[in-house]
Protein backbone atom coordinates (compact mmCIF):
# COMPACT_ATOMS: atom_id res chain seq x y z
CA UNK A 1 0.00 0.00 0.00
CA UNK A 2 1.67 3.07 -1.95
CA UNK A 3 0.38 6.86 -1.67
CA UNK A 4 1.60 10.11 -2.48
CA UNK A 5 0.51 12.67 0.20
CA UNK A 6 -0.90 16.12 -0.10
CA UNK A 7 -1.93 16.26 3.92
CA UNK A 8 -3.29 19.36 5.31
CA UNK A 9 -2.51 19.78 9.34
CA UNK A 10 -3.63 22.59 11.60
CA UNK A 11 -0.63 24.34 13.34
CA UNK A 12 -0.50 23.60 16.59
CA UNK A 13 -1.46 27.65 17.44
CA UNK A 14 -4.25 29.56 16.02
CA UNK A 15 -3.94 32.93 15.42
CA UNK A 16 -6.16 35.98 14.24
CA UNK A 17 -5.75 39.04 12.36
CA UNK A 18 -7.64 41.40 10.19
CA UNK A 19 -9.46 39.70 7.18
CA UNK A 20 -8.94 41.40 4.17
CA UNK A 21 -10.27 40.56 0.46
CA UNK A 22 -8.47 38.19 -1.67
CA UNK A 23 -8.24 40.37 -4.31
CA UNK A 24 -5.63 42.41 -2.37
CA UNK A 25 -2.80 39.85 -3.23
CA UNK A 26 0.11 42.32 -1.81
CA UNK A 27 -1.42 41.56 1.64
CA UNK A 28 0.91 38.72 3.47
CA UNK A 29 -0.75 36.67 5.96
CA UNK A 30 2.53 36.19 7.82
CA UNK A 31 4.21 38.92 9.57
CA UNK A 32 7.46 38.29 8.03
CA UNK A 33 8.51 35.95 4.64
CA UNK A 34 9.01 32.32 5.64
CA UNK A 35 12.63 31.01 5.61
CA UNK A 36 14.22 27.48 5.65
CA UNK A 37 14.60 28.61 9.60
CA UNK A 38 10.85 28.82 9.54
CA UNK A 39 10.49 25.04 8.78
CA UNK A 40 11.42 22.01 10.66
CA UNK A 41 11.47 18.46 9.60
CA UNK A 42 13.20 15.19 9.97
CA UNK A 43 15.49 14.37 6.95
CA UNK A 44 16.95 11.20 7.48
CA UNK A 45 14.71 8.16 8.59
CA UNK A 46 14.84 4.69 8.69
CA UNK A 47 12.25 2.78 6.34
CA UNK A 48 9.14 2.09 7.16
CA UNK A 49 9.55 4.87 9.91
CA UNK A 50 8.01 8.39 10.53
CA UNK A 51 8.96 11.92 10.06
CA UNK A 52 6.88 14.67 11.00
CA UNK A 53 7.17 18.37 10.36
CA UNK A 54 6.08 21.97 11.53
CA UNK A 55 6.11 25.73 10.12
CA UNK A 56 6.60 28.44 12.83
CA UNK A 57 5.17 32.16 12.34
CA UNK A 58 4.10 34.86 13.05
CA UNK A 59 0.20 35.66 11.61
CA UNK A 60 0.29 39.10 9.40
CA UNK A 61 -2.31 41.74 8.42
CA UNK A 62 -4.11 39.23 6.27
CA UNK A 63 -3.68 35.76 8.11
CA UNK A 64 -7.60 34.55 8.11
CA UNK A 65 -8.33 33.23 11.56
CA UNK A 66 -7.26 29.92 11.03
CA UNK A 67 -4.61 28.33 8.85
CA UNK A 68 -3.53 24.83 7.96
CA UNK A 69 -0.42 23.37 7.02
CA UNK A 70 -0.41 21.91 3.45
CA UNK A 71 1.89 19.00 2.74
CA UNK A 72 3.91 17.46 -0.44
CA UNK A 73 6.56 14.40 -0.49
CA UNK A 74 7.91 13.20 -3.88
CA UNK A 75 8.64 10.28 -2.31
CA UNK A 76 6.63 7.12 -1.73
CA UNK A 77 4.26 7.38 1.70
CA UNK A 78 3.06 4.28 3.28
CA UNK A 79 0.71 5.97 5.86
CA UNK A 80 -0.29 9.22 6.96
CA UNK A 81 -1.66 10.01 10.88
CA UNK A 82 -1.73 13.37 11.66
CA UNK A 83 1.34 14.92 11.25
CA UNK A 84 2.84 11.73 10.59
CA UNK A 85 4.29 10.60 7.44
CA UNK A 86 5.60 6.98 7.52
CA UNK A 87 8.11 7.02 4.18
CA UNK A 88 9.39 4.29 2.12
CA UNK A 89 11.81 6.53 -0.15
CA UNK A 90 13.75 9.39 -0.39
CA UNK A 91 12.45 12.25 -1.46
CA UNK A 92 11.32 16.22 -0.98
CA UNK A 93 9.19 17.53 1.51
CA UNK A 94 7.78 20.79 1.26
CA UNK A 95 4.62 22.99 3.02
CA UNK A 96 3.22 26.00 2.41
CA UNK A 97 0.81 27.95 5.17
CA UNK A 98 -3.00 28.63 3.88
CA UNK A 99 -5.35 30.94 5.19
CA UNK A 100 -8.19 32.77 4.13
CA UNK A 101 -7.47 31.87 0.59
CA UNK A 102 -3.95 33.02 0.53
CA UNK A 103 -0.75 30.83 1.20
CA UNK A 104 2.87 31.56 2.21
CA UNK A 105 5.69 31.03 0.40
CA UNK A 106 6.51 27.22 -0.81
CA UNK A 107 9.21 25.90 1.72
CA UNK A 108 11.16 22.17 0.55
CA UNK A 109 13.77 20.18 2.48
CA UNK A 110 14.93 16.69 1.19
CA UNK A 111 14.58 13.64 3.09
CA UNK A 112 16.84 10.97 3.14
CA UNK A 113 15.16 6.81 3.75
CA UNK A 114 17.99 4.55 5.33
CA UNK A 115 18.03 1.19 5.02
CA UNK A 116 21.39 0.00 5.35
CA UNK A 117 22.85 -1.98 8.58
CA UNK A 118 20.57 0.60 10.51
CA UNK A 119 18.28 0.27 13.47
CA UNK A 120 14.99 1.71 14.41
CA UNK A 121 12.53 1.67 17.13
CA UNK A 122 9.21 1.77 15.42
CA UNK A 123 6.56 4.61 16.15
CA UNK A 124 3.97 2.54 16.76
CA UNK A 125 3.40 0.20 19.49
CA UNK A 126 3.55 -3.55 19.36
CA UNK A 127 -0.11 -4.61 19.83
CA UNK A 128 0.67 -7.19 22.40
CA UNK A 129 0.68 -5.05 25.74
CA UNK A 130 3.48 -4.79 27.74
CA UNK A 131 5.21 -7.79 29.60
CA UNK A 132 8.22 -8.41 30.42
CA UNK A 133 8.60 -12.17 29.13
CA UNK A 134 7.24 -12.54 25.18
CA UNK A 135 7.64 -15.47 22.86
CA UNK A 136 9.61 -14.63 19.10
CA UNK A 137 9.88 -17.08 16.49
CA UNK A 138 10.15 -17.74 12.90
CA UNK A 139 7.77 -20.18 11.27
CA UNK A 140 7.90 -21.25 7.79
CA UNK A 141 9.60 -17.49 6.64
CA UNK A 142 7.08 -15.43 9.08
CA UNK A 143 7.80 -13.50 12.18
CA UNK A 144 5.39 -14.10 14.51
CA UNK A 145 5.14 -12.76 18.24
CA UNK A 146 2.95 -12.88 21.21
CA UNK A 147 2.27 -14.52 25.18
CA UNK A 148 4.15 -13.20 27.55
CA UNK A 149 1.59 -12.26 30.47
CA UNK A 150 -1.45 -12.41 27.62
CA UNK A 151 -3.02 -15.50 25.25
CA UNK A 152 -2.29 -13.53 22.35
CA UNK A 153 -0.58 -14.22 19.10
CA UNK A 154 0.98 -11.99 15.87
CA UNK A 155 2.29 -11.65 12.55
CA UNK A 156 4.35 -9.39 10.99
CA UNK A 157 3.69 -8.08 7.59
CA UNK A 158 6.41 -7.38 6.36
CA UNK A 159 5.18 -5.45 3.38
CA UNK A 160 3.02 -2.89 5.26
CA UNK A 161 5.01 -2.93 8.46
CA UNK A 162 2.02 -3.95 10.70
CA UNK A 163 1.27 -7.24 12.87
CA UNK A 164 -1.99 -9.09 12.04
CA UNK A 165 -3.73 -10.56 15.27
CA UNK A 166 -3.41 -14.48 14.75
CA UNK A 167 -5.45 -16.86 16.69
CA UNK A 168 -5.15 -17.20 20.14
CA UNK A 169 -5.31 -20.74 22.30
CA UNK A 170 -9.09 -21.23 23.17
CA UNK A 171 -10.24 -21.61 26.27
CA UNK A 172 -7.71 -20.60 28.56
CA UNK A 173 -8.21 -18.73 31.67
CA UNK A 174 -5.13 -16.84 33.87
CA UNK A 175 -2.63 -17.95 30.99
CA UNK A 176 0.83 -16.98 30.23
CA UNK A 177 3.59 -18.51 28.25
CA UNK A 178 7.39 -17.41 28.54
CA UNK A 179 9.02 -19.55 26.42
CA UNK A 180 8.68 -21.19 23.06
CA UNK A 181 10.26 -22.49 19.56
CA UNK A 182 9.74 -23.20 15.73
CA UNK A 183 10.20 -26.63 14.32
CA UNK A 184 9.47 -28.07 10.77
CA UNK A 185 6.86 -25.31 9.84
CA UNK A 186 5.46 -25.43 13.19
CA UNK A 187 5.18 -23.19 16.46
CA UNK A 188 5.44 -24.28 20.12
CA UNK A 189 4.12 -22.81 23.11
CA UNK A 190 5.23 -23.93 27.06
CA UNK A 191 2.36 -22.37 28.94
CA UNK A 192 2.40 -21.78 32.64
CA UNK A 193 -0.71 -24.62 33.13
CA UNK A 194 2.44 -27.12 32.06
CA UNK A 195 1.07 -27.81 28.70
CA UNK A 196 2.82 -27.73 24.68
CA UNK A 197 0.44 -26.46 22.67
CA UNK A 198 1.33 -26.87 18.58
CA UNK A 199 0.65 -23.67 16.36
CA UNK A 200 -0.08 -24.70 12.77
CA UNK A 201 0.69 -21.87 10.61
CA UNK A 202 -1.52 -23.02 8.01
CA UNK A 203 -4.90 -23.08 9.78
CA UNK A 204 -3.89 -20.52 12.13
CA UNK A 205 -4.70 -23.49 14.91
CA UNK A 206 -3.39 -24.59 18.14
CA UNK A 207 -2.99 -28.04 19.15
CA UNK A 208 -2.95 -29.21 22.63
CA UNK A 209 -0.10 -32.01 22.76
CA UNK A 210 0.23 -32.84 26.53
CA UNK A 211 1.55 -32.25 29.83
CA UNK A 212 5.93 -31.19 30.61
CA UNK A 213 7.00 -34.31 32.28
CA UNK A 214 7.31 -31.78 35.31
CA UNK A 215 5.45 -28.72 36.27
CA UNK A 216 6.30 -25.26 34.93
CA UNK A 217 6.02 -23.65 37.86
CA UNK A 218 8.61 -25.82 39.10
CA UNK A 219 11.26 -25.64 36.45
CA UNK A 220 11.52 -22.17 36.30
CA UNK A 221 10.15 -21.98 40.19
CA UNK A 222 7.54 -19.09 39.06
CA UNK A 223 6.72 -18.95 42.51
CA UNK A 224 10.04 -16.98 43.46
CA UNK A 225 7.84 -13.89 42.34
CA UNK A 226 4.93 -12.81 43.99
CA UNK A 227 3.55 -10.85 41.12
CA UNK A 228 3.89 -13.28 38.09
CA UNK A 229 4.17 -10.70 35.55
CA UNK A 230 7.59 -9.21 37.57
CA UNK A 231 9.32 -12.30 36.67
CA UNK A 232 12.47 -11.24 34.90
CA UNK A 233 14.81 -13.87 34.58
CA UNK A 234 15.28 -15.11 30.82
CA UNK A 235 13.75 -18.10 30.08
CA UNK A 236 15.54 -19.96 27.50
CA UNK A 237 13.00 -21.04 24.28
CA UNK A 238 15.02 -22.20 21.28
CA UNK A 239 15.08 -25.22 18.84
CA UNK A 240 18.37 -26.54 17.03
CA UNK A 241 18.85 -29.71 15.28
CA UNK A 242 14.81 -30.46 15.01
CA UNK A 243 14.84 -30.49 18.43
CA UNK A 244 13.16 -28.24 21.29
CA UNK A 245 15.13 -26.54 24.65
CA UNK A 246 13.27 -25.13 27.55
CA UNK A 247 14.15 -23.85 31.43
CA UNK A 248 16.43 -22.32 32.70
CA UNK A 249 14.76 -18.80 34.22
CA UNK A 250 15.33 -18.32 37.98
CA UNK A 251 16.86 -21.46 38.48
CA UNK A 252 18.99 -23.96 36.51
CA UNK A 253 17.15 -26.75 34.74
CA UNK A 254 16.61 -28.02 30.97
CA UNK A 255 14.65 -29.94 29.21
CA UNK A 256 14.66 -30.99 25.48
CA UNK A 257 11.76 -31.51 23.41
CA UNK A 258 11.11 -34.26 20.59
CA UNK A 259 8.49 -33.35 17.95
CA UNK A 260 9.02 -36.89 16.20
CA UNK A 261 7.88 -38.52 19.81
CA UNK A 262 6.23 -35.87 21.39
CA UNK A 263 8.29 -36.64 24.16
CA UNK A 264 9.97 -34.40 26.88
CA UNK A 265 13.54 -35.61 28.54
CA UNK A 266 15.12 -33.82 31.26
CA UNK A 267 19.18 -33.04 29.96
CA UNK A 268 22.15 -32.15 32.28
CA UNK A 269 21.60 -28.68 34.54
CA UNK A 270 23.47 -25.11 33.93
CA UNK A 271 26.28 -25.13 36.65
CA UNK A 272 24.34 -21.76 37.40
CA UNK A 273 21.22 -20.58 37.93
CA UNK A 274 19.79 -17.88 35.49
CA UNK A 275 20.99 -14.49 35.84
CA UNK A 276 19.25 -11.06 34.40
CA UNK A 277 20.21 -9.84 31.44
CA UNK A 278 21.66 -13.32 29.79
CA UNK A 279 21.04 -13.95 26.18
CA UNK A 280 19.77 -17.27 25.06
CA UNK A 281 19.90 -19.36 21.60
CA UNK A 282 21.25 -22.15 20.28
CA UNK A 283 23.56 -21.98 16.95
CA UNK A 284 25.23 -25.09 14.94
CA UNK A 285 24.60 -27.83 18.17
CA UNK A 286 25.03 -25.63 20.68
CA UNK A 287 22.95 -23.91 23.17
CA UNK A 288 24.07 -20.37 24.59
CA UNK A 289 22.78 -19.02 27.68
CA UNK A 290 24.75 -16.36 29.69
CA UNK A 291 28.50 -17.39 30.08
CA UNK A 292 27.55 -20.74 29.57
CA UNK A 293 27.61 -23.07 26.58
CA UNK A 294 25.80 -26.14 26.25
CA UNK A 295 26.96 -29.18 23.85
CA UNK A 296 23.55 -30.89 22.92
CA UNK A 297 25.64 -34.20 21.30
CA UNK A 298 27.17 -34.56 24.90
CA UNK A 299 24.65 -33.57 27.38
CA UNK A 300 27.28 -31.22 28.62
CA UNK A 301 27.65 -27.43 30.11
CA UNK A 302 31.13 -25.74 30.05
CA UNK A 303 31.96 -21.90 30.35
CA UNK A 304 32.10 -20.14 26.83
CA UNK A 305 33.94 -18.13 25.48
CA UNK A 306 32.25 -15.24 25.59
CA UNK A 307 29.99 -14.20 27.69
CA UNK A 308 26.52 -12.94 26.43
CA UNK A 309 25.15 -11.20 28.97
CA UNK A 310 23.59 -7.22 29.06
CA UNK A 311 26.27 -6.84 31.61
CA UNK A 312 29.22 -6.96 29.28
CA UNK A 313 27.93 -4.97 26.68
CA UNK A 314 25.38 -7.48 24.62
CA UNK A 315 22.27 -6.02 23.67
CA UNK A 316 19.54 -6.65 22.16
CA UNK A 317 19.50 -10.57 21.95
CA UNK A 318 21.18 -12.57 18.88
CA UNK A 319 19.22 -13.57 16.35
CA UNK A 320 20.05 -16.11 13.07
CA UNK A 321 21.16 -13.71 9.76
CA UNK A 322 23.20 -14.27 7.07
CA UNK A 323 24.08 -17.33 8.05
CA UNK A 324 25.48 -16.12 11.53
CA UNK A 325 24.26 -14.59 14.56
CA UNK A 326 23.40 -11.31 14.52
CA UNK A 327 22.99 -9.00 17.46
CA UNK A 328 24.78 -5.98 19.55
CA UNK A 329 28.01 -5.05 21.55
CA UNK A 330 28.54 -1.71 23.11
CA UNK A 331 25.93 -0.51 20.86
CA UNK A 332 27.63 -1.99 17.83
CA UNK A 333 26.07 -4.29 14.94
CA UNK A 334 28.11 -7.60 15.30
CA UNK A 335 28.11 -11.20 14.46
CA UNK A 336 28.81 -14.08 16.09
CA UNK A 337 29.55 -17.50 14.34
CA UNK A 338 30.16 -19.92 16.76
CA UNK A 339 33.98 -18.84 17.88
CA UNK A 340 34.22 -15.62 17.73
CA UNK A 341 32.23 -11.93 17.71
CA UNK A 342 33.17 -9.63 15.56
CA UNK A 343 31.87 -6.08 14.10
CA UNK A 344 29.62 -6.21 11.30
CA UNK A 345 31.03 -4.43 8.02
CA UNK A 346 28.65 -1.18 7.40
CA UNK A 347 29.52 -0.40 4.39
CA UNK A 348 30.33 3.27 4.43
CA UNK A 349 27.21 3.43 6.76
CA UNK A 350 26.82 5.99 8.95
CA UNK A 351 23.34 6.75 10.07
CA UNK A 352 21.11 4.70 12.23
CA UNK A 353 23.94 2.02 12.92
CA UNK A 354 24.01 2.48 16.85
CA UNK A 355 22.47 -1.25 18.20
CA UNK A 356 20.01 -0.70 20.97
CA UNK A 357 21.43 -0.97 24.24
CA UNK A 358 20.84 -2.49 27.78
CA UNK A 359 18.33 -4.67 26.80
CA UNK A 360 17.60 -8.44 25.99
CA UNK A 361 14.73 -10.77 25.04
CA UNK A 362 13.89 -12.64 21.41
CA UNK A 363 13.77 -11.71 17.74
CA UNK A 364 13.69 -13.16 14.70
CA UNK A 365 14.69 -12.28 11.13
CA UNK A 366 13.51 -12.70 7.97
CA UNK A 367 14.83 -11.81 4.46
CA UNK A 368 16.40 -8.09 4.93
CA UNK A 369 14.95 -7.73 8.73
CA UNK A 370 15.71 -8.79 12.53
CA UNK A 371 12.91 -7.96 14.79
CA UNK A 372 12.84 -7.77 17.96
CA UNK A 373 9.10 -7.06 19.45
CA UNK A 374 9.29 -6.60 22.83
CA UNK A 375 11.98 -6.65 25.18
CA UNK A 376 13.48 -5.93 29.04
CA UNK A 377 15.42 -3.54 30.28
CA UNK A 378 18.14 -4.32 32.59
CA UNK A 379 17.39 -1.45 34.69
CA UNK A 380 13.29 -1.93 34.46
CA UNK A 381 12.57 -0.07 31.63
CA UNK A 382 10.53 -2.66 29.41
CA UNK A 383 9.48 -2.20 25.88
CA UNK A 384 6.52 -1.83 23.62
CA UNK A 385 7.34 -0.29 21.00
CA UNK A 386 9.12 -2.64 18.64
CA UNK A 387 12.68 -2.95 17.63
CA UNK A 388 14.32 -3.86 14.18
CA UNK A 389 17.85 -3.82 11.96
CA UNK A 390 17.53 -3.74 8.08
CA UNK A 391 20.13 -4.25 6.07
CA UNK A 392 18.50 -3.95 2.35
Amino acid sequence: MKKQILLTLLPAVLLTGCWLSDEDTDCPITAQPLTDEDYTVSQDVVYHNAIGGDVYYIAGECFGGNGELVWDYSGEVYEITGRTHEVLTSGTMCVELHSGGKKSERLCKDVTVHRKHAWATHYLDFPGGKTKQSVTMNINGDIYSGFGMFNNWYRLDTVDFRWDEMAAIPNLIDFNAFAGFAINGKGYIVGNNSTLYEYNPTANSWTNKGQLPELVSTILNLGSFAIRSQYDRPVLGVSEGGKGYFGIGVLEHLYEYDPQTNEWKQLADRPERGSVGDHMFAYQGKVYAGKYEYDIATDTWETGKENFSVGVGFSPGFVPFKGVMYGGLAGKTVQFDGENVTEVDLEGATMFTNAPTGLHGYGAATGNIIVFPRLMGVIGKDEVLWKYYLDK
